[in-house]
């Protein structure tokens, strides 16, 4: 007998392809993987970094201007990753997916994450999100909910590979 194929559902679309996901799965923190392969490019090695976050009502992206496939050879400004989001009703659930490869004598060190969104924009989500609140500014929450994240968001960057 032959094994049923299930089919595979590709990220980056948006998530009504997702109905079986909980709503909770809209954390407002990254899920971040290094993966454990190391590609050379131009010589050097690097470690993979896969970035992913759902989100709903949201335009997100890297403020730094890095995008998918970004390579990096010194940390970035601050260590930190800086990603913008904006309102916008018309944007559904959401995933953004992104590759970044660090160069492995990078390995170590502390990458920080952080999202700007402005107060006013955090008010129209929430009303438009009633079950899935940002927390205000001067530690106002509306509800208990996962705080949108900051730069206290760190993941540290695995040291290169021992012979």
């Amino acid at each position: 007998m032959k094994a049923e194929k299930i089919p595979k559902i590709p990220m980056g679309y948006e998530m009504e392809t997702f109905k079986d996901l909980p709503k909770d799965v809209i954390t407002h923190m990254p899920f971040i993987i290094f993966a454990p392969n190391r590609p050379v490019i131009g010589g050097e090695v690097y470690v993979p970094m896969h970035f992913l976050y759902i989100f709903k009502n949201l335009d997100v992206f890297s403020q730094e201007g890095y995008e998918n496939g970004h390579v990096f050879d010194e940390m970035p400004p601050d260590s930190t990753l800086t990603f913008k989001s904006k309102f916008n009703e018309e944007v559904g659930y959401s995933v953004i997916r992104m590759t970044y490869y660090f160069n492995v004598k990078l390995g170590r060190e502390t990458l920080k994450f952080k999202m700007n969104i402005s107060e006013s924009d955090k008010v129209k989500y929430n009303l438009a999100n009633r079950d899935n609140r940002l927390p205000l500014a001067n530690g106002v929450s509306m509800a208990f909910m996962p705080e949108f994240f900051t730069e206290e968001c760190d993941v540290n960057i695995p040291p290169p590979p021992t012979a």
